[in-house]
């Protein structure tokens, strides 16, 4: 199955710890039968609270300044920069003018 979605018509919704910074999330295919879900992000300033992943995580900057602090070292990636990040990782994000393409796996 394939699945197109056009970001201009992606649901955003707003995400804990960044709505006063213009963070949100608009997921693009989150399918049951997928072991992939996708979306776009956007984080306009300021850092989200700490989360541990429950999924392995693909971001793809697409435009700004976004990065991922995790065990107090920050890496930080600007358009045309991809993170990989691993299923565990205890990581807070940050960003300025960031947007974002982002994979995860479906959580176990």
């Amino acid at each position: 199955m394939i699945e197109m979605t056009q970001a201009e018509n992606a649901v955003w919704e707003i995400r804990d710890g960044t709505p006063e910074n213009g963070g949100g999330i608009a997921w693009v295919g989150r399918s049951a039968g997928n072991s992939l879900a996708s979306g776009f992000g956007r984080l306009r300033g300021g850092r989200t609270p700490e989360k541990t992943l429950e999924y392995d995580e693909v971001i793809h900057v697409l435009q700004g300044t976004f990065g991922v602090s995790c065990g107090g070292v920050e890496t930080v990636a600007r358009a045309g920069g991809v993170l990989s990040i691993s299923r565990g990782t205890t990581v807070a994000y940050f960003g300025v003018q960031a947007e974002f393409f982002f994979v995860v796996t479906a959580a176990r």
